[in-house]
């Protein structure tokens, strides 16, 4: 047999470029993954950080587990709150949520069950109601202990994240370098050296984590994908406001006239923002929507704007974008974290001992993730709103192909795993996280639902019938407190 010559790179010092969250994040799981690699990251203290507040999907609990991030500290030092999902409020008639706290979230043979039974007897909500109320079910050791907490996602202070991430890198001995990145030099291995004002830099690997201004990136020639013809979103002010009586457990996302405001607790303040397309409003009106709507006045604490879309490769030569750099869809579902997670475990599985191949299939793998955001975020302007002249646009903003061949079938039947196209366990939606914005944007044709479910067995049925009866009266049974009151339990623990 002869032998295959395979040109193998095998890194033995990473530097990261940036110190904002993806940045971090990338380099704690490269480090946690690979502990003799040498991983640094270089920051400037001149940069500010984009956002106010920030929230996560679930794959922060994933990130978490794999550093062994104790969930009390945490919570403490980054002012975090719990989120249970999303509350969509002024798209539709009637608002709703969707969460990934899934105590209905059963699958019989491919089929959501539960959803399905709750969906064909049209129930008023597929979430329960403590969800709804901000209740968090009480644990008699509370002022013990806290290992595990009751969802898996959570609200952030922005700068105060940024600052316990620092800490953490710190602990697993990650160096930070104040510095800014003037130069970069390339050849055709990729970048050999990084120029900064105080000192130059090489390394064996980078990651490109400057957000919007893809330092690394642009001298690579990295090629841009624009998601315009379908996502019409591109600027956004954030503000923060004071705090509030109560916490809610979901981000609110409130449809507005050019768009939409979200609005995120956390411990002491709440950071809200207004993402809107500057065709149809400057951040001058959109400033004064939000105070019309808000009764006071807000400082804006920063205005952007973007194209909304990813790299074509995200990863090119020896170096990779992660978070801004390599994807900005829009703050919609709160991906820009997640996607960050994925990104970074899906590098750590390829770096050492790479190849081209190494590259082109960790380049496909982010883009499904990407082009799937694109579909789920797209899902959620199909609604009959036509009171303004943004939302009268939205009814002829084309669809994904994938998303609208899919919306045809999905009106008759519920999603099912392989409706999505080749496998990927690092995406970030499913099957269920589609299925419940579809109820809430009202599209399924409810009699052939009630058809599908009808159709399945009567044992199966039957099963559905004892689920929701013991969750129910599990919860009838269970003492809830106010999601704020056990926040500041949690916060009194030493």
């Amino acid at each position: 047999m002869a032998s295959i010559n395979i040109d193998m790179r095998n890194p033995k010092s990473i530097c990261v470029v940036g110190g904002g969250t993806a940045g971090l994040v990338s380099a704690l799981i490269l480090k946690k993954t690979y502990p003799t690699l040498k991983v640094d990251i270089i920051e400037s203290s001149d940069i500010g950080i984009i956002g106010v507040g920030e929230g996560s999907t679930e794959h922060w609990k994933e990130f978490m587990d794999f550093l062994n991030i104790d969930p009390t500290e945490m919570l403490k030092e980054t002012d975090a709150t719990f989120k249970a999902g999303i509350y969509f409020e002024n798209w539709t008639e009637k608002p709703y949520i969707q969460t990934v706290e899934g105590d209905y979230h059963a699958i019989w043979h491919d089929y959501p069950i539960v959803y399905g039974k709750l969906i064909s007897e049209q129930a008023d909500s597929l979430v329960f109601n403590s969800v709804w109320n901000s209740e968090v079910a009480w644990d008699n050791h509370i002022l013990e202990t806290v290992k595990e907490f009751p969802v898996a996602q959570f609200h952030f202070n922005t700068n105060k994240l940024n600052q316990y991430l620092h800490k953490i890198a710190g602990n697993f001995g990650i160096d930070v370098y104040d510095d800014i990145i003037t130069d970069v030099e390339v050849d055709e291995t990729g970048i050999t050296n990084l120029i900064g004002e105080k000192e130059n830099y090489n390394y064996d690997f980078y990651i490109d984590c400057t957000g919007f201004k893809r330092v690394l990136m642009n001298k690579l020639e990295a090629k841009w994908t624009s998601y315009s013809e379908h996502l019409k979103m591109n600027s956004a002010i954030v503000f923060p406001t004071e705090d509030e009586d109560e916490y809610p457990m979901w981000t609110l996302a409130r449809a507005m006239d050019a768009g939409w405001m979200f609005r995120i607790p956390t411990y002491g303040r709440k950071g809200n923002g207004y993402i809107f397309d500057k065709n149809y409003i400057t951040p001058e009106q959109a400033k004064q929507e939000v105070e019309e709507y808000l009764g006071r006045e807000i400082n804006v604490a920063k205005s952007f704007t973007f194209d909304p879309g990813r790299l074509e490769e995200c990863w090119i030569k020896n170096c990779a974008a992660v978070g801004l750099s390599a994807s900005f869809v829009e703050p919609l579902e709160a991906t820009s974290i997640g996607t960050s997670i994925q990104q970074s475990f899906l590098l750590s599985s390829r770096i050492i001992n790479y190849t081209d191949r190494s590259i082109e299939l960790y380049n496909q793998e982010v883009k499904e993730i990407l082009e799937d955001i694109k579909d789920f975020v797209a899902l959620h302007y199909v609604v009959d709103r036509e009171d303004t002249a943004f939302w009268k646009a939205q009814k002829s903003v084309p669809l994904p192909e994938r998303l609208e061949k899919n919306m045809e079938m999905w009106k008759h039947r519920l999603p099912i795993d392989s409706d999505f196209g080749s496998e990927n366990s690092y995406k970030l939606f499913d099957k269920l996280n589609y299925l419940l914005v579809l109820h809430g944007i009202g599209h399924f044709d409810i009699e052939s639902i009630k058809q599908q479910y009808q159709s399945i067995s009567p044992s199966a049925r039957d099963f559905a019938d004892r689920l929701i009866h013991d969750l129910e009266s599990s919860k009838d049974e269970a003492r809830f407190v106010p999601h704020k009151m056990f926040i500041e339990l949690v916060r009194k623990i030493s």
